[in-house]
């Protein structure tokens, strides 16, 4: 019976893991809300998780189809609506009373409709006959298991130990565990037993074909129900515990006698592997040994590989027998031959269980499903020690363990959940530092010699199979946001015990994802050199472990009498070529099995010298052809990344969140371990349903897609918090710079530098070339402060922030990690490259700001100078290239690295923005509107603008809002002026901003702004600002001929001697301010023209007669009528200006030589705008006006002020001012005076007032 376990059980363990699978892809609808009842906090919680993540899209494209998993979604949430609906708990009676009843009240509570109803059924049906699976199942473990006790009970000779047949005990105790699980699992679910009793009634009402009027009929469950199932599920359905207790105390012989010394077995394999720092100081991990080749054989790393079965085994069992726990020994004392114990051995099982318990809180049933370990306990030994109370063959109460005879049984249990709540996360927690240790270690030693993979491979899978364990600890004791009672403290245990160890549960997320991370790199370096293995251990079967066999065969021979039977059973193993391993034949190393049956044939037999001896060899043997024959098997159970999906919204979301930005590095790895899980490199375990693979899948693919924006959103944050510290480091040089003593420095480096030395991803050796972009960036007229290299250079020590140089050293960090997935993964590249693209371009944009919130295009400025802006481009491009390598020169190469994607895109992107092919500003009298009034443009329109439209819109503002106030804040002077002899635009005094208009208006600015965005660039912004003069001139033009019939009486009036005509007929003209402020703007608009267009390519020097005079020359020979009107009323609307209320409240302000209205500009618009600027009549009448005007002005002023006063006129000072741009311009542009032409006067400033040159000049 014994060699036949050996067949039977693996199948039935497989059969029951597929069997909780199933399980688990029903757990949404098992775990319905029953109708009437409430639901616990965290379950309501659970179900909704899972349902929101089904209705999820994922954020990107993927090959997959969305429309099944939409279709499956919603196909399950109106099925899980439908048994909401459903009175559960009424089908859940009916199902255990078996009480006839009418057709009209069973379809009573269930839904009408036939899709409805369709669905139920559906559903109740796969329940039936998972349950029927179910309870084939346990009927076959149940006889496999009770055979085997019979047997052991019934042989004083059985010996049956973990150390005699490691195999057959593994799979008998493997077999209980699971027998618990499932019992545990399914029962778990309280909508069984109703869904059984619907499916009973609709298959009834199928098969007999009944409708729903039926109303007299009677419906008998007792004829209709599956009475095999449903005495299965009376059995285990209340108690499943108490239930299997029960059987083996009555159908078992031994009453679970066998099963506890089995358990008890493990004992000492398991305490000698239990400490690791124990186990550390003993020298079991001692790598340096290691290096030099030699075998890892220690004999504790076999057993570290079985630790968590054994937890798990001892656990079930305690839970199976526990009347057993106050029971001695008294199977080994009962046999003839008792099995060798230690002294370290227990004798009572009790102490064996007390162990693990005080080690962790919980049990893991299935996936992420848990139970309170100490309430399951305490529940057992409660009952199972008032049976043994009423029991009549006990005469006295039971002892627990050694030294517990005198404690009460609640006192102990609550001694020992207390132990457990206050130690156990402490020790893991130090468990988990020599994991981290360890793995760390192993995976340098692997990196550093792969050859040490064969010799160092057992300790290699100790190590995963610990960290393995560690991992899934915190896992199951994580600590989750619930506001019910946490399911960490037991039930008998009050909330402040809990409320005092709270903290030590928590905050292991960093030691997690650092341990995941290294157990991924170790687990991929051992399979990438896995073929190492081979070669290394069929040389270790040949030599070594055949010799050794045939060696202790012999001795075994001569050592017992009865040798023809050991020679029929042995003597096959020894010949030594039954130990090479052809490892591309399908039958592999047969020996194995035959050994196995041997061995179990030993188990049966009394104890023979040398046959522990002979174990021992043939297990390493064993042991060694693993490796060879399933080592990506063994790699694969050691190193499972399984429970981490489970388990994800602890280990992919919390424990990844707050890692993002500490140790990038774990953040990648855990990436890693989730895109292997989807690409199915790693086995998702506990999983065997088609279509929930399916739906599993594709949460796999959101969450990554989750993932891999977070991770790109930090590789952003250190990318811009790298060019912040460059700018800095450079503008505190700047400052140094300044501020530095005449004194040569010598022998200095500067922080920045040696932050570069360190930081740098570029070898010494190696410099890297900048690109076409960043060459013209750093050119000389761009006014960089640069480094000079020779000796009598001055360098300036500068220090950097400490969080400043955190910031570079985990963006170097993260960047490194995502360049080595990357390498694996070209769709984390493409989303790299994509988002340092757009960052590029939000930085770029960002240099003109916008600070209105409902209109965007409101408050336009620069965040920083034109030379800052290009000095941050170039350290934008730089950064780049420290943190991604590469350079920004363009390559015809179809693998390009990451670096250098980077850099060309930037190099693209740099160019787009600066082109003025695709600009989206209107250019034509639009563009005028949207300066009056705000434009409409949404958000999304906006984050379009280039930054050449940008600063075109900033020229734009500056010379229609900034230099003249909106008519809503009419009466306010404007906050910048034009100085015509700067050649700029100034502050108007009094007025501070963080950013002076000559940082982007002086000739300096200019030059670094043909720097920023080409000679292309700022040909763009200039035909922006002559789209805007020629709508601009186009208005005046509107606003003259609505006039018409005023400005031709001034016309008469001006003719007259008497200047009372004149100024009665300006007072006429109701729009003579509107036009004044017309030719202002007209003039502040072409002087920013003139200054843009000395820095485009064009040959001419002229801007107006290059870019605004054949525009106009077009829209006027369109109407030859209105031609005319507007060459004989423009001069009189000039003429006129000078008389408007603007020059009441003007002021000449020497310290920036502007008007504070910016008044004289007028002067320039009129010189542009009258034909034949020289020789024309219609300049002389304008200067003939001014001087009018000015003479008026002086000549009041003399007649009751002084001179002093006189200078200080309001309005002489500045029309001398505008008389001069008049005069000035016309002169530039029509060669020398012909004062014969012109009559009495001479177009100059020396004839037009006798003091105008020495108060101008």
């Amino acid at each position: 019976m014994v060699s036949v376990l050996l067949d039977e059980l693996p199948c039935l363990i497989d059969e029951a893991d597929e069997l909780m699978a199933l399980l688990s892809s029903h757990k949404t609808l098992l775990k319905t809300r029953l109708k009437g009842a409430k639901v616990s906090f965290s379950t309501e919680k659970e179900e909704s998780t899972e349902s929101s993540e089904d209705l999820k899209q994922p954020s990107s494209g993927h090959s997959f189809s969305l429309t099944p998993s939409t279709e499956r979604s919603s196909s399950m949430t109106n099925t899980r609506q439908t048994l909401d609906d459903v009175d559960i708990k009424f089908f859940s009676r009916q199902y255990l009373t078996m009480q006839s009843i009418s057709f009209e009240k069973m379809n009573a509570n269930l839904p009408a409709g036939d899709l409805d109803r369709k669905a139920l059924y559906n559903t109740a049906a796969s329940i039936y006959h998972l349950m029927k699976r179910l309870h084939h199942w346990q009927q076959a473990a149940w006889e496999s298991l009770t055979t085997f006790f019979a047997d052991n009970s019934s042989s004083d000779s059985c010996l049956l130990t973990f150390d005699s047949h490691p195999e057959l005990t593994r799979l008998v105790l493997a077999t209980v565990t699971k027998y618990v699980r499932v019992n545990l699992l399914w029962t778990s679910f309280n909508t069984i037993p109703g869904l059984l009793a619907i499916y009973s009634f609709l298959h009834h009402v199928q098969t007999v074909g009944l409708d729903n009027g039926t109303t007299n009929a009677v419906y008998t469950p007792l004829e209709h129900t599956d009475h095999g199932v449903r005495e299965f599920v009376l059995h285990f359905g209340t108690a499943p515990m108490l239930a299997i207790q029960n059987d083996f105390q009555v159908q078992v012989t031994d009453k679970g006698t066998s099963l506890a010394a089995l358990a008890l077995s493990c004992f000492e394999r398991y305490e000698a592997c239990r400490d690791l720092a124990k186990l550390r100081h003993q020298g079991v991990f001692d790598l340096e040994s290691l290096v030099s080749g030699a075998y890892a054989s220690h004999p504790s790393l076999p057993d570290l590989l079985n630790a968590a079965d054994v937890v798990d085994w001892v656990i079930c069992v305690v839970l199976c027998v526990p009347h057993q726990l106050y029971a001695g020994d008294s199977r080994a004392a009962s046999m003839s031959t008792p099995p060798p114990l230690s002294a370290n051995s227990p004798s009572f099982l009790w102490d064996f269980m007390d162990m693990i318990a005080r080690d962790r809180l919980v049990f893991t049933i299935h996936r992420n499903h848990v139970v309170n370990l100490h309430d399951l306990l305490y529940q057992q030994v409660t009952s199972s020690l008032s049976t043994s109370v009423l029991s009549p063959e006990t005469s006295s109460l039971p002892s627990f363990g050694n030294s517990r005879s005198s404690l009460p049984l609640k006192k102990s249990m609550n001694a020992l959940s207390k132990y457990a709540l206050r130690n156990c996360g402490v020790n893991h927690r130090q468990r988990r530092e020599v994991a981290i240790w360890l793995t760390h270690n192993c995976v340098q030693l692997m990196q550093h010699n792969p050859g040490l993979a064969a010799p160092s491979f057992p300790l290699f899978l100790a190590t995963l199979a610990i960290a393995r364990d560690e991992v899934e600890w915190v896992m199951c004791h994580g600590i989750r946001n619930l506001n019910t009672k946490s399911p960490l403290l037991p039930s008998h245990i009050k909330a402040k015990h809990w409320q005092r160890v709270q903290s030590s549960f928590s905050g292991a997320e960093r030691e997690i994802a650092d341990l995941l991370t290294h157990c991924h790199h170790l687990r991929r370096l051992l399979e990438e050199h896995s073929h190492f293995l081979a070669e290394y251990y069929q040389t270790f079967l040949i030599n070594g472990d055949a010799d050794g066999i045939a060696y202790t065969i012999q001795e075994l021979f001569y050592a017992n009498d009865s040798a023809s039977e050991l020679e029929s059973l042995l003597e096959g193993f020894l010949d030594n070529e039954r130990y090479r391993i052809n490892t591309s034949s399908s039958h592999r190393a047969t020996w194995v099995r035959e050994w196995r049956q041997a061995n179990a044939h030993f188990v049966t037999q009394t104890q023979l010298p040398l046959l522990d001896v002979l174990r021992d060899r043939m297990e390493c043997a064993v042991r060694h052809t693993q490796y060879i024959c399933v080592s990506s098997q063994l790699i694969e159970q050691t190193a499972s990344f399984s429970k981490c999906w489970w388990f994800r919204d602890l280990i992919f979301e919390q424990c990844f969140e707050q890692i993002l930005a500490t140790t990038p590095s774990s953040a990648v790895g855990l990436l890693q371990i989730l895109s292997s899980l989807v690409e199915g490199n790693y086995v998702l375990d506990e999983l065997v349903d088609a279509e929930e693979v399916t739906q599993q899948s594709e949460r796999m693919v959101q969450r990554l897609d989750r993932m891999r924006t977070s991770l790109v959103d930090q590789v952003e944050l250190g990318l811009v918090a790298v060019v912040k510290r460059d700018i800095s480091l450079q503008r505190d040089e700047s400052f140094a710079l300044l501020e530095e003593k005449p004194e040569p420095v010598k022998n200095k480096v500067t922080a920045s530098n040696r932050r570069l030395s360190s930081f740098s991803r570029a070898q010494s050796s190696q410099l890297l070339r900048p690109g076409n972009t960043e060459l013209r960036l750093a050119s000389p007229t761009a006014s960089v402060i640069t480094r000079k290299t020779d000796s009598n250079s001055k360098i300036i020590a500068v220090s950097a922030k400490p969080e400043q140089i955190h910031d570079e050293e985990h963006s170097l960090r993260l960047v490194r990690a995502l360049l080595d997935h990357t390498g694996l993964e070209s769709t984390m590249r493409d989303a790299i490259v994509s988002r340092v693209r757009s960052c590029f371009v939000r930085y770029v944009r960002g240099f003109v700001t916008f600070s209105g919130s409902f209109k965007p295009t409101d408050g336009v400025a620069l965040r920083c100078s034109v030379r800052d802006a290009c000095v941050q481009i170039r350290w934008f491009f730089r950064a780049t290239q420290r943190l991604f390598g590469g350079s920004g020169e363009v390559k015809d190469t179809c693998e390009v690295s990451l670096g250098g994607s980077v850099q060309v895109v930037l190099t693209k992107v740099l160019a787009g923005e600066c082109s003025g092919s695709t600009s989206i500003l209107p250019q034509d009298k639009k563009l005028l509107e949207w300066t009056i009034e705000s434009p409409l443009v949404s958000e999304k329109e906006f984050e379009q603008w280039s930054l050449v439209d940008r600063l075109s819109w900033l020229y734009v503002s500056l010379v229609t809002r900034k230099c003249h106030p909106s008519p809503s804040t009419a009466g306010s002077t404007p906050p910048v002026l034009a100085a015509v002899r700067k050649r700029c635009f100034v502050f108007a005094p009094g007025v501070s901003s963080e950013l002076d208009p000559r940082d982007y208006t002086d000739p300096e600015a200019l030059q670094h702004l043909v720097t920023l965005i080409g000679s292309n660039g700022v040909e763009t912004v200039s035909s922006t600002i002559a789209n805007l003069v020629v709508a601009q001139t186009l208005k005046l033009r509107t606003s003259i001929e609505a006039e018409h019939a005023v400005l031709a009486f001034l016309d008469m009036a001006m003719g007259n001697s008497s200047n009372a005509d004149f100024v009665f007929a300006t007072a006429q003209v109701r729009a003579l301010d509107d036009i004044a402020t017309q030719l202002v703007q007209i003039g502040t608009a072409a002087f920013l023209l003139q200054l843009l267009h000395d820095y485009t390519p064009h040959d001419a020097s002229d801007a107006w007669e290059v870019r605004v005079a054949p525009q106009l020359l077009r829209e006027l020979q369109q109407d030859p009528d209105r031609r005319a009107t507007w060459a004989r009323l423009l001069p009189v609307a000039c003429c006129s200006g000078f008389h408007s209320s603007v020059w009441k409240q003007t002021t000449y302000v020497s310290s920036v030589e502007a008007t504070d209205t910016n008044a004289h500009m007028m002067g320039l618009a009129m010189a542009r705008l009258l034909p034949s600027p020289h020789s024309s009549q219609a300049m002389h009448r304008c200067a003939v006006a001014a001087l009018k005007r000015t003479a008026a002005d002086t000549a009041h002023a003399h007649a009751g002020r002084s001179k002093q006063q006189l200078e200080a006129r309001v309005s002489t000072r500045p029309l001398l001012e505008a008389l001069e741009l008049l005069v000035t311009t016309a002169a530039s542009g029509g060669g020398e005076a012909q004062g014969s032409v012109l009559g009495e006067l001479e177009l100059s400033l020396e004839h037009l007032l006798p003091h105008a040159m020495l108060v101008l000049h």
